[in-house]
């Protein structure tokens, strides 16, 4: 049975960082930089999002198979096990299944788990239009006369401010939950 814990990623598909998340070894990290590095994380929610948290779950399992990651008849961890280790509702994580199910991602087998569809596309039109756009920004920035190095710094600099701020929500929320 393939396992999240053994599937190399960086976040859940949203791009955000919280510090928090499941590693290679099924161990918490915290985000007071603890070792490893943000690539062992598979999933983890991303507070900042207006995505729920199912669907944050859903686009991220559907991800890891589009890219072949999870493959035709690997079993998905249980709806337990992946609520216990990404520290989310078992009912969340039965939603984003359904609805991975629905998609024809994964198919159910009573008594058995869940599976990958053995006719899923390695590749998404979706995500297809969507590095189109990026094209279409870097091809913008060039225009204004940027080199390529500097529209890598500048959407790097984007990314790492979006994480900032994931990061400032988790802290927050980790506020509330000790006052």
């Amino acid at each position: 049975m393939q396992n999240f814990n053994d599937i190399p990623g960086s976040d859940n598909g949203s791009g955000a960082s919280n510090g928090e998340g499941i590693r290679h070894d099924g161990s918490e990290r915290s985000g007071n930089g603890g070792a490893g590095s943000d690539d062992a994380i598979v999933f983890r929610v991303d507070e900042t999002s207006d995505l729920p948290i199912w669907a944050q779950l859903r686009n991220r399992i559907a991800y890891l198979i589009r890219t072949g990651r999870f493959k035709a008849g690997d079993q998905l961890p249980s709806v337990r096990s992946l609520a216990a280790e990404a520290r989310i509702n078992y009912n969340t994580v039965a939603k984003a299944y359904r609805d991975l199910e629905l998609s024809s991602f994964i198919v159910s087998v009573r008594g058995r788990g869940m599976f990958v569809q053995k006719n899923v596309a390695a590749s998404s039109a979706e995500e297809e239009a969507i590095d189109a756009l990026v094209e279409s920004c870097i091809k913008q920035y060039r225009a204004r006369g940027m080199a390529y190095r500097e529209v890598r710094e500048r959407m790097t600099g984007i990314v790492d401010e979006l994480e900032r701020k994931a990061r400032e929500a988790e802290e927050e929320k980790r506020d509330y939950a000790t006052v």
